[in-house]
């Protein structure tokens, strides 16, 4: 019963602050077209309240079904560590590298959505390496 209680009390965090974001986003569409559509905040309460719906209606069936039983163990956690501290390296050398050899080749700047793109797929891939770590 306890953690249905944290999980909902995270829920209602979450939520708030999906939907302090939708306002100022919607705030900032505003100010650059001087017509605030606060009707987009309709599909932003709907999706962030039935996204959290969904959460934790999965999270009580889960908890039913398995009992205390945690969902991973030590050895997934480590190997889940091991993964994410050399990912973060390769990435963060790899991003460095890109920028220092755009640079000699005299590239003074990078469009966006290029860069939106690469970090889309570079996402995408350190989360599908995390669910095949996940199953080792």
């Amino acid at each position: 019963m306890k953690t249905i209680y944290l999980n909902s009390i995270i829920g209602v965090v979450v939520v708030a602050l999906m939907l302090i974001g939708g306002a100022i986003g919607i705030y900032i569409i505003g100010n650059t077209t001087n017509e605030y559509p606060w009707d987009l905040m309709i599909p932003a309460i709907v999706g962030a309240v039935g996204g959290m719906v969904i959460f934790l209606a999965i999270s009580m069936w889960r908890e039913k079904r398995n009992g205390n039983i945690p969902s991973y163990d030590e050895r997934t956690i480590k190997n889940l560590q091991k993964y994410f501290m050399v990912v973060l390296y390769f990435t963060l050398t790899g991003s460095g590298l890109a920028l220092i050899i755009a640079f000699a080749m005299g590239i003074k700047t990078i469009e966006t959505g290029l860069l939106i793109f690469i970090l889309t797929v570079l996402f995408s891939l350190v989360g599908l390496g995390s669910l095949v770590v996940k199953r080792l």
